[in-house]
C-alpha cells in the first residue's frame, strides 16, 4: 500500500468516524432503515434483476436529496466489492441456461445471476458506507445502545473502527521502514519477506490495541455503566418513526408486489 493510498484511507476512516451530522433522522431509524434495506436485498432471488435494480431508489435518495457522496465513498472502498466479483465469477461457467433472449442476444442463468450479485454488493456496500458516513461510528453505537443490544455490540464495533485505522498505520510505517533499511532503495516488498512482514504487522498491530483497551480501561469505557443514548439525540421521534416506517413499505412493495416487473409487462404488451 502506497503512501497516498494509506493516507486516503486514514482520512476516509477518520471522516467515518466524525460523521456528518444529518440531524432530521435519529441514528436508530437509519440503523433500522439499513438492516431491513439489506435483509430485502439478500432475500432477492438470484435472477431477480427487476427487484434488485428496483431497490437502488434508496441509494440514489441518499445521493440526490441528502447529499451523500457515495461514488467518492465507494473509490475509497473498492476492495469490499472484490470478494463478491470473486464469488459470483464462476456463475457463468456452471450454469449454462438460457433464462433471457433480448432481440438476438441469449443470456444465460451464470450471467444474469452474476450480473445480480454484483449489483447486490454494489448496493450492499453503498448503503453501508452511506450509514457510517451519515451517522458515524458513535452514532451507531448510541443506536445500538438505544435498541438495549449487548453493550459489548457497540464497544466490539467503535474498537474494530480503531484498530483497523491502527493497522493501516503500521502498514505505513512497516513500508517506509522496510524502504528506508534495503539497500538499493527499493519501495516495493519482496515475496520473500510477505510471510514475516504480515506476521510483524499482526504482532504490532495487537500490542497498540492492547494498549488502546487498557486506556479505555482506566478511563471505565469497557467495564463502566451503561449509557443508554437518547432516541431523538439527532433528531425527533417522529420524524425516526416516519423514515424507517416509510422505507420499510418501499422495501417490502418492491420485494413482494414487484412493480417494475409488472411495468416492463405492460411496456412488452403495448410494443
Amino acid at each position: 500500500m502506497s503512501g497516498s493510498a494509506c493516507s486516503s484511507a486514514i482520512e476516509a476512516f477518520h471522516e467515518i468516524e466524525r460523521g456528518c451530522g444529518r440531524g432530521f433522522v435519529p441514528p436508530v431509524a437509519r440503523l433500522g432503515t439499513v438492516v431491513a434495506f439489506l435483509l430485502v436485498l439478500m432475500s432477492s432471488g438470484k435472477y431477480d434483476m427487476s427487484a434488485v435494480a428496483a431497490l437502488s431508489v434508496y441509494p440514489v435518495f441518499l445521493v440526490c436529496f441528502e447529499r451523500v457522496p457515495l461514488v467518492r465513498c465507494l473509490r475509497r472502498f473498492w476492495f469490499a466489492l472484490i470478494p463478491v466479483v470473486l464469488l459470483g465469477a464462476a456463475n457463468p461457467f456452471f450454469d449454462r441456461e438460457v433464462v433471457l433472449r433480448m432481440g438476438g442476444l441469449s443470456v444465460t442463468g451464470g450471467w444474469l445471476s452474476f450480473a445480480v450479485l454484483a449489483l447486490k454488493g454494489v448496493l450492499a456496500v453503498s448503503v453501508t458506507l452511506s450509514l457510517l458516513r451519515t451517522t458515524g461510528v458513535q452514532g451507531i453505537a448510541d443506536a445500538m445502545d438505544s435498541l438495549r443490544l449487548p453493550r459489548s455490540f457497540g464497544m466490539t464495533f467503535l474498537l474494530m473502527h480503531r484498530y483497523f485505522v491502527m493497522m493501516i498505520k503500521e502498514t505505513e510505517r512497516m513500508r517506509d521502514a522496510y524502504s528506508l533499511r534495503s539497500a538499493k532503495g527499493v519501495r516495493a516488498i519482496g515475496p520473500s519477506s510477505w510471510g514475516p512482514f504480515v506476521g510483524q504487522l499482526l504482532m504490532r498491530a495487537m500490542d497498540r490495541a492492547s494498549a488502546v483497551r487498557a486506556a479505555m480501561e482506566l478511563r471505565g469505557g469497557i467495564e463502566g455503566p451503561r449509557r443508554f443514548a437518547s432516541v431523538c439525540m439527532s433528531g425527533g421521534i417522529l420524524s425516526g418513526i416516519l423514515y424507517f416506517t416509510g422505507w420499510v413499505s418501499v422495501f417490502l412493495s418492491i420485494r413482494f408486489l414487484a412493480p417494475m416487473r409488472h411495468i416492463g409487462d405492460l411496456i412488452l404488451g403495448a410494443c
